[in-house]
């Protein structure tokens, strides 16, 4: 097999012995391309020659002068590459799954004298990818100290690292500020806190799909702290409360609470509980059912690799106040219907024409009464309107009965005046039975129900009402008469003096 000198010798000779006028030689139709393909993929370079006659088309790669392919022959030995003729006038270059290494000038050769040739530049793109080392891993720090995150990755075009947090926290900057992101392969903060742990993504790009990133952890260790919001708590006897305790620790604490120097285990009414995110930790003890016993000073203990820290909380007694609710007094009515009346004075005043037919209680119709009813009327008319219908209420009684009456002797006086009214009305009563003129009505309104509704008349009801009004009437003139003494007394006393 020839090699390539040989091979650009023929086509020398080839090219003297078929001399033809410049006008009639062999040109390009179209320059030749560059081409950018991602890696892995199929790359096309295209040649195209008019009027190539007997001439020849080579394929030629530039750095190495290495000859590819002559006319429809594969020279190389890179069977990812072949050559195809089209429309007599193109000859194309294929090169199949590229690699990075393919990446380089090509030339397409015509075989004249002087030798012509074009030559297109094949770049191959390659997407970022993240090495893992240098590229840090996982790291464990002490809080207080300084750390620098790195990150390296490879691609073409070269990859751009950018630093973010993975929660969207702001990143400390060397130069004492805080950003969202920072461009660089080297991150350093100094001065690390536990506000700094978590998670931080080294992202690489360079415009070629995918991006790619990676995940590394800072890891802060730090001794506990604690924080207590109440350190005074108080309750009342049988009452139920809860103590709280903040922490903080990485790595991970053991909480516990502690009275007297006395670890408290969990019971049925005292109830620890734990509730953790991330590096914070609430303790929370639930006292059920607090006794005298219970109160005191409590203690949240957190404790880990690092150092133990506690909080002191003091449980106080409230005393509980009491309570003295006063009961309005009960009053219990009894009323029994209503019967409303209505008569002409001509009907009230005619008992004595119809002393038998007209009176169903057998009053006795004399003219004393009649004029002295007449009279009492006349002097009530000063105070009422004159109607030609009186209406009269009949049977509608109560009882008012305090239920402080029993026990308080403040209202033996209340109780001694209503039973003397009671007597004088059972007195009044006993003496219109005796005439026949008005039945029992203490019989008549009892709790029992069993007895049947008595009749009213128009006289015996007026009577009842103008000794009421007597009674009013003497009260008064005796109420008047005592102030009147009072005032008399009080005017010689100043007087004398």
């Amino acid at each position: 097999m020839q090699n390539h000198e040989e091979l650009l010798e023929d086509i020398r000779e080839d090219t003297v012995v078929n001399v033809i006028p410049e006008k009639d030689l062999p040109k390009f139709g179209e320059l030749l391309q560059n081409v950018t393909v991602p890696v892995g993929r199929e790359a096309v370079l295209q040649c195209v020659v008019d009027n190539l006659q007997t001439y020849k088309i080579a394929w030629l790669r530039v750095d190495t002068q290495t000859i590819l392919t002559i006319q429809n022959h594969v020279i190389t030995k890179n069977h990812r590459m072949s050559i195809t003729h089209a429309e007599k006038r193109a000859w194309i270059l294929r090169i199949r799954d590229v690699k990075e290494s393919d990446k380089g000038w090509y030339m397409c050769q015509i075989n004249t004298d002087p030798m012509k040739s074009q030559v297109g530049y094949l770049d191959v793109v390659v997407p970022p990818d993240i090495l893992d080392y240098p590229t840090s891993t996982d790291m464990v720090i002490r809080e207080g100290s300084n750390v620098t995150l790195k990150c390296a990755a490879t691609g073409s075009p070269t990859p751009t690292i950018t630093w973010r947090r993975e929660g969207g926290e702001l990143i400390p900057l060397p130069n004492g500020a805080e950003a969202i992101a920072y461009n660089g392969s080297f991150l350093t903060i100094a001065k690390v806190n536990r506000l700094n742990m978590g998670a931080y993504l080294c992202i690489a790009s360079n415009g070629i799909p995918p991006t790619v990133s990676k995940r590394v952890m800072l890891i802060v260790h730090f001794p506990p702290m604690i924080w207590i919001q109440n350190q005074l708590v108080g309750a009342a006897l049988a009452q139920n409360i809860s103590l709280e305790c903040q922490s903080e620790a990485y790595p991970k604490s053991i909480n516990y609470w502690m009275k007297n120097d006395t670890i408290i285990v969990p019971g049925e009414r005292f109830v620890p509980e734990t509730f953790e995110s991330g590096y914070k930790i609430t303790m929370r003890l639930t006292i059920y059912d607090v006794d005298i016993a219970d109160f005191g000073a409590y203690r949240c203990v957190a404790k880990n690799s690092l150092g133990d820290t506690d909080g002191a909380i003091k449980l106080y007694h409230i005393p509980q106040t009491t309570t003295i609710t006063t009961m309005a007094p009960t009053v219990s009515i009894n009323t029994v219907p209503v019967y409303n009346v209505k008569y002409n004075k001509e009907q009230r005043y005619s008992s004595n024409s119809n002393s038998n037919s007209n009176n169903p209680y057998n009053y006795n119709n004399n003219p004393q009464n009649s004029n002295s009813k007449s009279q009492r009327n006349k002097g009530k008319s000063l105070d009422q309107a004159p109607s030609t219908l009186n209406n009269v209420y009949m049977g509608a009684t109560s009882s008012l009965w305090n239920s402080q009456d029993h026990h308080s002797p403040g209202t033996s006086r209340g109780r001694d005046h209503h039973q003397q009214q009671q007597h004088q009305q059972q007195q009044h009563q006993q003496h219109q039975q005796q005439q026949h003129l008005v039945p029992d009505h203490g019989a008549t309104y009892r709790s029992d129900g069993k007895n049947t509704p008595l009749k009213h008349d128009a006289k015996s009801l007026t009577d009842e009402m103008d000794r009421m009004q007597d009674l009013k009437s003497s009260a008064a003139v005796h109420i008047h008469n005592i102030l009147h003494s009072l005032l008399i007394v009080v005017y010689l006393g100043a007087w004398q003096a």
